[in-house]
């Protein structure tokens, strides 16, 4: 239990705090974030916060985190319907969707390493996964998540500089139109590899 400033007692643990700077990052922006602000929107005093991260650097990476965690759909590996291409749609999508969704959600999904408390969508075991349902080797695995990452999130952050100059049915058409050439170009991988290991 920590004291607040009026008083009154509060439990704090990583996701209330998260979940707090994710809501301040909608008031005010990456550049208005500070430590300071989100201790008193929480009403507790600054060095309450370092009881859970460590510099404000750590708690960018579990917001980037989190965002991520929103974004990506849980994958069911074992699953004898599990379809490998419609999931990574899913997450491309999911990643544009939640990078929209926050003041300045794009900037911290590209700039911040996230760090992110789901073993299962964690980069290197979505990696391991892929490898294993896909076939293709892991190099070309851990390529393929980074790039439909990269392709989704920088696309939110040209989406958000040109505000209202593009139609958002635009927007859509030219992602979708992007996501789906690169899938197609994937699945061409895939039969090639299914052919080569037969």
């Amino acid at each position: 239990m920590l004291e607040t400033t009026s008083k009154s007692r509060v439990t704090l643990d990583r996701p209330t705090i998260v979940a707090a700077a994710l809501a301040l990052l909608d008031e005010v922006g990456i550049e208005g974030l500070s430590t300071r602000r989100l201790a008193a929107e929480l009403g507790v005093k600054g060095p309450s916060l370092y009881w859970h991260f460590k510099n404000k650097n750590e708690l960018l990476a579990h917001m980037a985190g989190a965002l991520f965690l929103d974004a990506l759909p849980e994958p069911d590996f074992t699953s004898a319907n599990f379809d490998l291409v419609d999931w990574l749609r899913k997450g491309a999508r999911g990643l544009r969707r939640t990078a929209l969704s926050r003041r300045d959600g794009a900037v911290i999904m590209a700039r911040i390493t996230p760090t992110v408390d789901d073993d299962r969508r964690a980069f290197s075991e979505m990696t391991r996964c892929l490898h294993e349902r896909s076939g293709l080797p892991s190099k070309d695995c851990s390529l393929t998540l980074l790039s439909l990452g990269r392709f989704a999130i920088s696309w939110s952050l040209y989406e958000n500089a040109a505000g209202d100059r593009v139609q958002p049915a635009d927007w859509e058409a030219g992602f979708e139109f992007g996501l789906e050439t690169f899938l197609k170009g994937l699945q061409v991988r895939l039969t090639e590899g299914s052919a080569g290991r037969a």
